[in-house]
């Protein structure tokens, strides 16, 4: 059984003009633990909802999770209680937000932040939490730990901010990570250094990581599957490396073909021309027609579903495969 599965996840929000956006809609995938999986898509294309929507966080109003299924460990999270949300959130499941400036409290130091977790999660009392606290400052590679325990979001730098948000989301040992752009605001070098952290504990605490980004890198560095997202819907998924050397969706073609490359940096980088579909008003047939090189007149009539090309590649394309 996969740690996580989504089946036909749609969430939505109401707009002020009475009309509804489908910021999710019908997207299907499964974790299984101690893996990652990339999701990946432009900005718009549903990806930080869809977290949103398996961490109970999404706000109701505006928004609401119109149908599907969220499986962890087999419980459907869209049928539980508030409070079993609460329970398992931040012991069984946690989330990196993409800015932990917007997520820190500055009222709070670094480490009573980190501590209130464990005390919330765990039967520890305030010294032990503090002890617990410093030594997972310690494991994510913070320097001078005890020092760093008692400092402020404001005195540390981004990387270090960082580090502290994914020490809290740890704090607890859980069974999956939600990382929501995680190195975004960060430059190369720190990136490669949080991206190498991640691994690590990975690797070393068994947690499965859902790692949410538009920057293909980050996804190539890290991740055993990708899923790729667009207006909504998953439209292609894949184990990493063989949809980097063989990707069977137009959107993941434009999306490769907009990376630069280190072999000819001269290149010109190749765009993918138009915009992410209104989710208030969906396109008849395939949403990503209006902007591929490759459509159809079926394109246009009917949406094509995610199909198996293989045991393990997976388009949602009627040209493919490509």
């Amino acid at each position: 059984m996969p740690l996580l599965e989504v089946n036909g996840l749609r969430t939505s929000f109401r707009l002020e003009d009475g009309r509804e956006a489908r910021a999710v809609d019908g997207a299907s995938f499964s974790l299984e633990a101690g893996r990652t999986l990339g999701l990946v898509g432009e900005s718009g294309s549903g990806k930080s909802v869809t977290a949103l929507s398996i961490m109970g966080l999404v706000a109701q109003p505006p928004g609401r999770i119109a149908g599907g299924e969220i499986l962890f460990e087999g419980e459907d999270l869209l049928k539980a209680r508030p409070e079993r949300l609460r329970e398992l959130r931040g012991s069984r499941i946690a989330m990196v937000f993409q800015e932990p400036m917007t997520s820190l409290n500055p009222a709070f130091t670094i480490g009573e932040q980190i501590s209130e977790v464990l005390l919330a999660h765990k039967k520890v009392g305030r010294e032990e939490a503090r002890k617990q606290a410093i030594e997972m400052l310690r494991q994510v590679r913070m320097p001078s730990p005890e020092a760093r325990y008692g400092e402020h979001p404001h005195r540390l730098s981004g990387g270090m901010r960082q580090r502290a948000m994914i020490a809290m989301a740890l704090a607890c040992r859980p069974k999956l990570l939600i990382c929501d752009e995680p190195t975004t605001a960060l430059d190369v070098t720190v990136q490669a250094q949080i991206l190498e952290l991640m691994r690590t504990l990975r690797d070393e605490t068994g947690t499965a990581i859902l790692l949410i980004t538009h920057a293909l890198g980050v996804v190539a560095e890290i991740a055993d599957e990708v899923a790729v997202m667009y207006a909504g819907r998953i439209v292609e998924r894949a184990p990493a490396a063989e949809l980097f050397s063989e990707p069977q969706h137009p959107y993941t073609i434009g999306l490769l073909g907009s990376m630069p490359r280190l072999a000819a940096p001269e290149a010109r980088l190749a765009a993918i021309e138009g915009q992410v579909p209104d989710p208030a008003a969906p396109l008849d047939g395939c949403r990503f027609r209006p902007r591929c090189p490759f459509a159809i007149a079926r394109c246009e009539e009917r949406e094509p579903r995610l199909e198996a090309l293989s045991e393990k590649h997976h388009a949602a394309c009627w040209r493919a495969p490509l």
